[in-house]
């Protein structure tokens, strides 16, 4: 692993994520915390994300979610699949359709019952894991006449989920230290007539396990990893950096230097008429930014006068068979001139700037070409991986 993991015993996660199911049950007009979910508990989105936690069978577990500031992991370029590396246990189809409903998850755990484990990541990423409130207990406080009452009485009530003795003596000792006068006015009510369900938060710590007797829900462990599993691309840049990745390791078909013409004499004189003894360009083909660019200087689109004289140098060497370059490195220092090009790969002088958005203009180089001047990667700008996923060998690896 990459990262310490650092999470509770999944007792602890459990007993807190329960207290925080029942807080909003007995108060409903709160709307935040946590509730049950598809066999587990999962935290209510308030704006900077959630988590939720499942037991498995076997005294096994499993938490997941995201964090909107701190999980690094779900902009990722090549996407990282999350369930890498699982055990056969893991609940692979429930973990799969959950994080396809959640559509944004950052960070999956396995408890095995004896320690927790996750799929590595990039060396010093984050993916925001934690099992924090979400702010419902502070919520809860604030309700209080004094502050400490309500935070004794909080405590109390996670102690009693650790214990699984949840009663109505705990439930209704939530309600004494509230304010009356704070719940209206936070609630916008006239009274606080029937803002307390106390039977409706009994029935949720019996449904989570808490109350005295009650069973603890959990999910049928799974059989090992699903043939075809596909990853979720959360992002489309992630979708593109797929293709990306397929460019950075596809080979250079060998072809003839083109000939030196007028067009390639426009480039070089733009240069070195504006003091670039180098300049890096990628075809893009935007209607707006035909061609991105790298220099000592920085990066970004090249300008309009520019981009014509790229592009006319571009179609002057192109083939009809072979096709035409997709990147170019000119270095032109007085009395010199050196040209690289690349029409079937990402070459390592563009690394880490990758631009090809929309993929439209690739499609369309690679349609003009004959068929036996494809590289290997030109079928996948037929799939949609944003949309339908991608296999997992397609996603990052350590």
């Amino acid at each position: 692993m990459s990262n310490e993991i650092t999470l509770p015993h999944p007792d602890e996660v459990w007993a807190e994520a329960a207290a925080l199911a029942v807080l909003p049950a007995l108060i409903p007009a709160m709307d935040m915390g946590f509730e049950p979910a598809d066999g587990g508990l999962r935290g209510m989105d308030v704006g900077n994300g959630w988590w939720g936690v499942s037991w498995v069978e076997g005294g096994r577990a499993v938490v997941y979610g995201y964090d909107s500031d701190h999980s690094q992991t779900r902009s990722q370029a090549l996407p990282i699949d999350l369930l890498a590396g699982g055990p056969e246990w893991l609940p692979w189809e429930w973990l799969d359709r959950t994080i396809r409903d959640a559509e944004i998850l950052a960070f999956v755990y396995w408890w095995d019952g004896e320690s927790w484990a996750r799929t590595p990541y990039p060396e010093g990423m984050r993916d925001g894991a934690g099992c924090g409130s979400g702010g419902a207990d502070e919520r809860y406080w604030e309700l209080a006449e004094e502050y400490r009452d309500a935070v004794t009485a909080y405590d109390a009530l996670v102690s009693a989920c650790r214990a699984r003795t949840v009663d109505r003596a705990v439930i209704e000792a939530l309600i004494g230290p509230l304010d009356p006068e704070i719940l209206a006015e936070e609630f916008d009510l006239d009274d606080t007539d029937g803002i307390f369900d106390v039977d409706g938060a009994l029935a949720v710590a019996e449904e989570l396990g808490v109350a005295p007797g009650s069973v603890r829900p959990e999910i049928p462990a799974g059989n090992g990893e699903p043939a075809g599993r596909r990853v979720v691309v959360i992002e489309p840049a992630q979708a593109r950096s797929i293709i990306g990745a397929a460019m950075s390791a596809a080979r250079e078909a060998e072809r003839p230097v083109p000939a030196a013409g007028d067009a390639l004499d426009g480039v070089v004189g733009w240069m070195r008429a504006n003091g670039h003894e180098e300049i890096r360009a990628a075809f893009i083909g935007h209607p707006r930014h035909p061609f991105a660019f790298r220099h000592p200087d920085g990066e970004g689109w090249l300008d309009e006068d520019f981009c014509k004289l790229l592009n006319a140098w571009r179609e002057e060497e192109g083939d009809e068979r072979s096709g035409r370059w997709l990147h170019v490195r000119v270095q032109a220092p007085l009395h010199e001139v050196s040209v690289e090009r690349a029409y079937d790969h990402r070459p390592s002088f563009w690394q880490g700037f990758y631009v090809h958005e929309p993929l439209d203009a690739l499609r369309e180089e690679m349609a003009r070409r004959d068929p036996s001047w494809r590289p290997g990667w030109a079928t996948m700008l037929d799939i949609d991986y944003y949309r339908d996923g991608a296999p997992p060998e397609l996603c990052w690896h350590p």
